[in-house]
């Protein structure tokens, strides 16, 4: 689902605002080590270009990684932390262990 939004989205800057969107990642493309801060003057243009006829708006800087609630029906877990069982910290070895007839995988060269 996310890979059919992304591209109906790119579809919609490109028929909309093409242009200013070019522009904007080729500076990101040719700036040393991918400086954001030499692109501001293209990022203002493609942002302009796409709340004006998309009615898109930038996140402010760091709204995508803030944790966001959502109100929903379900009940809380008992454990909201530990929501499955733990398994056994020891459990039993069944069978017998031998040692390996061709020596330790750890190593590529045996000698």
């Amino acid at each position: 689902a996310n890979r059919f939004l992304s591209a109906i989205s790119y579809r919609k800057i490109k028929k909309h605002c093409a242009e200013p969107f070019t522009d904007y990642w080729t500076c990101i493309d040719y700036t040393n080590l991918q400086e954001l801060r030499r692109c501001r003057k293209q990022q203002a243009v493609f942002d302009n270009c796409v709340l004006e006829k998309l009615g898109w708006v930038r996140p402010d800087l760091g709204q995508l990684s803030k944790v966001t609630k959502v109100k929903t029906d379900r009940p809380m877990p008992e454990n909201a932390y530990h929501s499955r069982p733990r398994p056994e910290p020891n459990p039993p070895i069944e069978g017998e262990l031998k040692p390996s007839l061709f020596g330790s995988r750890l190593f590529f060269w045996s000698w």
